[in-house]
C-alpha cells in the first residue's frame, strides 16, 4: 500500500468514526411536539394507567404533575409514560405524582 492510498483510507476511517456517534445524537432527539398526537384515552397504555382526558379529581391534573413536561399554559404537552403522544393539560392518569 502505498503512503498517498494509506493517507486516504485513515482520512476516510477517521471521518467514518466521526460521523457514526452524529448520527446516533440526531437519531435520539425527540420529534417536534406539533408533529404527535394527543393519548388515545382508548389504548391500551392509558387503561392501563386509567388516563384520561380531563382531571375529575380537584388539583389533580397532568400539568402539575411532575412528570408532565408540556410548557405552562399549552394545552398539551409530552409525558415520558406515553411516548411519541401528548397529553391532556388537564389530563389525569394513575401515575400522577403531584409537583413538590
Amino acid at each position: 500500500m502505498t503512503d498517498i492510498k494509506r493517507r486516504k483510507f485513515v482520512t476516510l476511517m477517521s471521518a467514518s468514526a466521526a460521523i457514526v456517534p452524529v448520527s446516533a445524537l440526531v437519531a435520539s432527539l425527540p420529534s417536534h411536539a406539533a408533529d404527535m398526537e394527543a393519548v388515545d384515552p382508548e389504548s391500551a397504555q392509558a387503561k392501563a394507567l386509567q388516563y384520561v382526558s380531563e382531571s375529575e379529581k380537584e388539583g389533580m391534573s397532568c400539568q402539575n404533575c411532575t412528570l408532565y413536561s408540556g410548557a405552562e399554559g399549552e394545552d398539551m404537552g409530552p409525558c415520558p409514560l406515553f411516548p411519541g403522544s401528548l397529553v391532556m393539560a388537564e389530563g389525569w392518569c394513575s401515575a400522577h405524582v403531584p409537583k413538590a
